[in-house]
């Protein structure tokens, strides 16, 4: 089954496609957009065109625990994508991906979508991991 991995930035959302079996991914597109609803129509359609059998977006949760702005934000765009795609949405921890993506691609102008692939490839290690 493949994956797609959404890191949900500022001004940008990043994304990460996994490969057919769900065991690495890679850096697959940018959305420059900040409206939520363009936003979700675009991870739907490469949801449809990709044949993804699993939406998974990165949920900014802070180190304190708890919950801030952007995580809420985050959430609100999760429970909207659910209502829209008939394809599943899971949420996984995405602290510090956008930091690993920005040192492992120095002067890269756009490191959103290397953090969607640090997210989902630590999803589906998380997956593998499990006994059958």
């Amino acid at each position: 089954m493949r994956y797609l991995g959404v890191d949900i930035g500022r001004s940008r959302t990043g994304l990460a496609l996994s490969d057919a079996l769900g065991v690495t991914c890679r850096p697959f597109d940018i959305v420059a957009e900040r409206d939520e609803e363009r936003v979700i129509e675009r991870i739907a359609q490469v949801a449809r065109e990709e044949e993804v059998g699993e939406i998974v977006v990165g949920l900014p949760r802070p180190l304190s625990g708890g919950s801030n702005r952007q995580m809420e934000g985050v959430i609100s765009l999760v429970e909207r994508l659910r209502q829209l795609s008939p394809v599943p949405v899971a949420t996984w921890d995405e602290r510090f991906t956008s930091k690993l993506a920005e040192e492992g691609r120095p002067g890269m102008k756009y490191h959103d979508a290397v953090a969607a692939c640090y997210m989902l490839q630590s999803y589906l290690d998380s997956r593998s991991n499990k006994t059958p």
